[in-house]
């Protein structure tokens, strides 16, 4: 299954993304629609409004296995094969319509982001917040909602306290840790991306905390857009967010992450998220390398593969990038490009890569610049999942396996007499 994330707002033949045939297209859409109970219920949401297919926009994406048997919604996971033609299936409101037509906060309001951890939970990070768009409307308190993939059912909520989620806050992204396979020992790390925040949620002890930097923050010197002719400035922070396997003879790991407005990545220890209290030691966040993508652009989703492998959505240049962390090194020559498409993955929003033995790389991209600031044609196609190999995408790249990055020049540093 797929489950996608959908954000209401209040405004031929399959492609080969990136020239080697790698990377195939599994679903497209013009518009979203749902699956409604009856058509006399989808025809009475027209009527009244609360419907609007062309208000729709898909933000996230998460995959699962087949068989596990609306802001939040599903499509069948088909046959990956070959030859295979895109569908452009009616998305399936998860888990069932009762939890998206409550006009109180007791069921799922918007729904940013989704993860699957390793003991088959799906956790749903939902912002209680409407019309994105415009004002960031508070509707209803943050919460995560972790339900069981076998059953489909609530096993758990939580919802934010309001001192952690200031006013304009947004949450817009979730990875989930398990300690060692530990299901009860696991934590939530949630970004804040308008007020450059990091929630942390602790499952065992049923509570959160936030954590503030200064390299939550967007990089004033990269605001500025320009996609398809279309330029604006973002001042978002704290976007992409990912964790690499743990050490296997220590169990440690670091969280990376990278504001959307910005050029760098940087990471911190998981031991320092985890604890409420903080440190009195020297700070432990850092930078990771030298600045990367500059030469190609902002990164929105990224996703680790078990291999150490880092992939990112490349929205400026309609790619998806890599580095492998096991390298060492982070420089441009340690970063590839595994696909690219001007057309395919125009905005490529969202990234996971999934849980399978051998995994797969999945991208979601929905045209949101042209959504905001422009129009989507209904004529055409404006949403699209993609999904590859890992080990077929990363061949021929820095980050495949065997690659030895060039060795590293001294930096002069010019001094000039006072």
């Amino acid at each position: 299954m797929v489950s996608m994330s959908i954000t209401p707002t209040s405004a031929k033949r399959p492609g080969r993304v990136g020239g080697r045939g790698l990377f195939r297209e599994v679903f497209k859409w013009s518009t979203v629609e749902f699956k409604y109970p009856s058509e006399d219920e989808k025809s009475v949401a027209l009527i009244s409004g609360k419907y609007r297919p062309e208000n729709g926009l898909p933000l996230g994406l998460e995959v699962w296995k087949p068989g596990v048997g609306a802001t939040l919604a599903t499509v069948p996971l088909p046959q990956l094969q070959k030859k295979m033609v895109a569908t452009s299936p009616i998305l399936d409101p998860y888990p069932s319509w009762s939890w998206h037509t409550l006009d109180t906060c007791n069921g799922i309001t918007s729904v940013f982001r989704v993860a699957v951890d390793d003991c088959g939970r799906l956790w749903v990070l939902d912002s209680g917040k409407v019309d994105v768009v415009t004002s960031v409307k508070p509707v209803c308190p943050a919460q995560l909602l972790i339900f069981d993939l076998k059953t489909d059912s609530l096993v758990w909520s939580y919802k934010f306290p309001k001192l952690q989620t200031p006013h304009g806050s947004l949450l817009t992204n979730i990875v989930v840790d398990v300690k060692q396979g530990k299901c009860h020992d696991a934590h939530a790390y949630v970004s804040d991306v308008f007020r450059y925040g990091l929630l942390v949620y602790s499952l065992r002890e049923d509570k959160s905390w936030r954590i503030d930097h200064p390299y939550f923050y967007p990089d004033p010197l990269a605001t500025k857009f320009n996609l398809d002719g279309i330029r604006f400035s973002w001042t978002d922070g704290i976007f992409g967010i990912a964790l690499p396997p743990e050490d296997v003879k220590t169990g440690n790991r670091s969280l990376f992450f990278h504001p959307l407005s910005s050029f760098r990545e940087f990471s911190v220890p998981t031991s320092y998220l985890r604890n409420e209290t903080g440190s009195e030691q020297k700070d432990p966040f850092r930078k990771v390398g030298e600045p990367r993508r500059r030469s190609r652009g902002h990164a929105s989703g990224s996703a680790f593969d078990r291999q150490g492998v880092l992939f990112y959505n490349l929205v400026s240049k309609s790619a998806v990038g890599c580095w492998n962390s096991k390298t060492g090194v982070h420089n441009p020559h340690t970063q590839g490009v595994v696909a690219r498409d001007p057309k395919g993955l125009s905005f490529p929003n969202d990234l996971k890569v999934d849980h399978n033995p051998d995994q797969g790389l999945w991208v979601l991209s929905n045209r949101l610049h042209k959504f905001l600031y422009s129009t989507l044609s209904p004529n055409e196609t404006n949403f699209r999942v993609y999904t590859g190999k890992v080990k077929e995408l990363v061949k021929g790249t820095p980050c495949g396996p065997g690659y030895v990055p060039p060795p590293q020049r001294k930096q002069r540093r010019k001094c000039q007499d006072q």
